[in-house]
């Protein structure tokens, strides 16, 4: 028996990975997760109804049910899906983002651009799932493959034309946006994360690459040229309309005279190929977002626009009126003469590139950096020292804290991160484990001029202690601070 044939079984409903929701006449998949083995409960999944099994591994005693023997059982759990829900996404104009960093900046510009440009737009991403004008929160980047095909059902009911997602390293890797045919995708950029999960720096960017292997002829792709992973990303890509943006000399389109200030940049896009007759010879764009980072999310999205054959002007004028996301990069000016500055840099290079823009961006050589800022718990242990360096190396005063402990003590994870700075960098540390109490402490020391970068969690509203939920927000927490007249 094949996936074709559970299909056709008379009296088939639904599927699902998870024995407890099991109806009668539901298909059961066994997917191995990390933490449990979903074939221990074959035997509980027919007691509850179901009328086939899909598995990797024959059950060790007779069903009375089909069974179904795969090689990959997330991928096979994402192919009923779809054919069950009718593949809801097609008809629609998808777009992915994925990379690093930059998938929530990338895809909210998009989803800013077209629904500016009359489109009826729905969002999936870390800051929830927009549509309908209604936002959804959420606990994944990416939804699980039923999930995600539901969200799709739903965004179709509401009038849903094109969908802006933000697609994670975790999604490609478990199939769970197989079936949806995107029309575009950026690769923002790869560096160390999530390898807790993937093991290897290599595997994570197999997983990435899988975006770009799924796009139909007929697709646009847009590449972060500076990234030393793009001709891997770009490789077996079949989409025409594919091109790398950057500031290096290779980048077939490249971004120069760039300027950057405290209300935004501006910068040109030059054509380096011929051929390219859907993207202008050159073209001059202004943004609202800060730093050069967010030049290049800018530059992406642009270029995706263009190539999807929004014309040149239209892009310019709707580049220039988008906002970053929740938690990227937002100021917060306070009474004492400083700035607040949330943002959700939780990986090295997302630190470095903060902390760097922010320094150029001082209103005085003298003004001092002041970074809060802690590292999850039950996450990639490793980037932790790293971490750590890169703020006692460009910050003027660091303060390491608490983030998402989880199951994990917070004081072994801030040894970690503390493990990573040497030398007289180790004397502008301070180590207060309540993220409270440190945000507070580093305001109150902050003087006229000073920026005080809280880093980690953004637009999160929440801090995970334990398995607890507790609400939390950044941003509140320096808003809070300054309408007590500055008092810590």
């Amino acid at each position: 028996m094949t996936l074709n044939d559970l299909l056709a079984l008379p009296g088939r409903v639904d599927v699902t990975t998870d024995s407890r929701s099991v109806r009668p006449g539901w298909i059961f998949v066994a997917v191995r997760g990390s933490n449990f083995d979903g074939h221990s409960v074959v035997e509980a999944a027919v007691a509850n109804g179901a009328i086939a099994l899909v598995v990797e591994r024959a059950p060790d005693v007779a069903m009375s049910v089909p069974v179904v023997v795969v090689p990959d059982a997330r991928h096979a759990y994402a192919q009923l899906v779809q054919e069950i829900c009718s593949y809801p996404a097609r008809g629609m104009r998808v777009y992915g983002v994925t990379g690093t960093n930059g998938k929530t900046t990338c895809a909210t510009l998009l989803e800013q651009m077209f629904r500016a440009d009359q489109h009826r737009v729905g969002f999936i991403g870390t800051t929830g799932n927009r549509y309908g004008g209604v936002t959804h929160t959420t606990n994944y980047t990416t939804p699980h493959a039923h999930a995600l095909a539901d969200l799709f059902v739903d965004m179709r009911d509401h009038g849903v034309s094109t969908v802006c997602m933000e697609v994670s390293s975790h999604a490609l890797d478990q199939h769970r946006v197989w079936g949806v045919d995107f029309r575009g995708a950026v690769f923002t950029n790869l560096t160390r994360d999530h390898l807790d999960y993937h093991k290897t720096l290599e595997n994570y960017a197999r997983a990435k690459k899988r975006l770009f292997d799924m796009l139909p002829v007929d697709a646009s792709a847009v590449f972060n040229a500076d990234s030393e992973w793009t001709p891997y990303m770009k490789r077996n890509c079949v989409a025409e309309r594919a091109v790398t943006v950057g500031m290096g000399p290779d980048a077939e389109v490249r971004i120069v005279d760039v300027e950057l200030g405290l209300h935004g940049a501006t910068f040109v896009l030059v054509r380096q190929r011929s051929d390219l007759a859907m993207l202008p010879a050159r073209v001059e764009l202004t943004t609202k977002l800060l730093g050069g980072f967010n030049v290049m999310n800018a530059a992406l999205c642009a270029a995706l626009c263009m190539l999807d054959g929004m014309p040149s002007e239209r892009v310019v004028a709707l580049i220039a009126n988008v906002t970053g996301p929740a938690g990227r990069m937002e100021r917060y000016p306070l009474r004492t003469g400083a700035v607040g500055v949330v943002d959700y840099a939780h990986t090295p290079d997302a630190l470095e590139n903060a902390l760097i823009v922010l320094r150029d961006l001082a209103r005085s050589k003298h003004a001092r950096i002041h970074v809060v800022f802690g590292c999850g718990g039950d996450r990639d242990r490793g980037k932790r020292p790293e971490m750590g360096r890169i703020a006692a190396e460009l910050a003027d005063s660091v303060i390491v804290t608490s983030d998402n402990p989880r199951s994990e003590q917070p004081a072994d994870i801030i040894r970690h991160i503390v493990g990573g700075i040497e030398g007289p960098a180790i004397d502008r540390v301070s180590i207060i484990e309540d993220r409270r109490t440190a945000i507070r402490s580093a305001l109150a020391s902050a003087s006229a001029g000073d920026i005080v970068l809280v880093a980690g969690k953004g637009h999160e509203e929440y801090q995970i202690i334990g398995t607890d939920r507790l609400p939390f927000s950044d941003a509140a927490e320096i808003q809070s601070w300054d309408a007590s007249a500055g008092t810590a």
